[in-house]
């Protein structure tokens, strides 16, 4: 392929038992201009004899004689990716067959666009859970704050954004790696997810978050701590821990957690009214959800809960129906 629209690059290592099915979901798409970039980075089972089992020429195969780790492998892919867009898809996952046409008829059709996810079902150990990612733009850039709304897998961007810029992923935020370059590009472009399940993500025992837990929770602060320093906002630890538990979605069912929560919830929302660092109203939107959620994790409080939830200048900010649920359990528990 001389001239493709998209690049897909495949990171491989060790991937043999999920491989063939990564590979077919791309060259069955019913988008047909582009290249299968697959980077083999010194795999020691039969992954380089799966690839080079396909006679296709839309497959590049480049193999690293050691293993440099996933940061490496997909920088070394941008710099080799030929096309205007870049695709990602980890070597154990699958893509819908109409994933690349649905995401290049967006890209082209919207040029103030400059990554787009979709939204994902999950298989493996775990089935058919659903991630229905956010699709507003601005929603999108405020949700960093807690948390990655993209999934790797599921993303096509354009080239441009990466080299112009000399963006790539930084090897010092592992496996968090393409959190931190997500939320450093939601200063440069708009961002939105697709809301179809057009990615499959595996999960299972192997998988590099799971085997780098620790890691992975200490880069994920690091990015979130960058977006608070930007406020200009001292924390204190108890603060800190309520921020990484909020990001995760891990919420206690106790008084004091839940109290805490609004406080910080409602200095970020006082803060960034004051520094316009985050736009509105989508921040508070984001604010709101998550304090939904806490109390939500909290309900077995029973009245207590929903009366710190309806006193809350951020309930004001959630949709009715979510007054409703959370109403209806925090009364099944008060009355029990």
């Amino acid at each position: 392929m001389k001239n493709p629209k998209v690049s897909v690059i495949m990171p491989v290592y060790n991937a043999e038992k999920y491989l063939k099915d990564a590979i077919e979901s791309i060259l069955n798409q019913t988008f047909l201009n582009f290249e299968l970039l697959i980077i083999n980075d010194g795999s020691t089972d039969k992954s380089r004899t799966i690839i080079e089992s396909y006679n296709d020429p839309r497959i590049r195969l480049l193999n690293n004689k050691e293993n440099s780790g996933l940061a490496k492998v997909r920088n070394r892919g941008i710099d080799e990716a030929k096309a205007e867009y870049i695709a990602w898809l980890d070597a154990d996952d699958i893509s819908h067959p109409l994933r690349l046409e649905k995401q290049v008829k967006l890209l082209d059709e919207h040029p103030e666009i400059g990554i787009c996810g979709t939204w994902v079902k999950t298989i493996g150990t775990k089935r058919n859970h659903k991630w229905r990612y956010p699709t507003n733009p601005d929603f999108i850039r405020c949700r960093m704050l807690f948390d990655d709304p993209l999934a790797t897998s599921s993303v096509m961007l354009r080239k441009e954004l990466l080299v112009e810029d000399n963006q790539y992923f930084d090897l010092n935020y592992p496996p968090a790696e393409d959190y931190d370059l997500w939320e450093r590009l939601s200063y440069c472009c708009k961002i939105t997810n697709i809301p179809k399940i057009l990615t499959f993500y595996r999960l299972h025992e192997n998988q590099t978050s799971k085997m780098n837990a620790l890691q992975q929770k200490s880069s994920v602060w690091n990015v979130q701590e960058r977006q608070i320093k930007r406020l200009n906002i001292l924390y204190s630890d108890n603060e800190k821990q309520i921020h990484r538990k909020i990001g995760a979605w891990q919420f206690d069912e106790s008084k004091y957690f839940v109290s805490l929560a609004n406080l910080w919830l409602l200095k970020l929302q006082k803060t960034n009214s004051e520094k316009h660092v985050y736009p509105e109203p989508a921040f508070t939107n984001v604010l709101a959800e998550r304090w939904f959620f806490v109390c939500r994790g909290a309900t077995g409080l029973g009245r207590i809960t929903w009366s710190m939830y309806w006193n809350s200048p951020l309930r004001k900010h959630s949709e009715f129906y979510k007054h409703i649920y959370l109403f209806a359990k925090c009364i099944i528990k008060w009355e029990s």
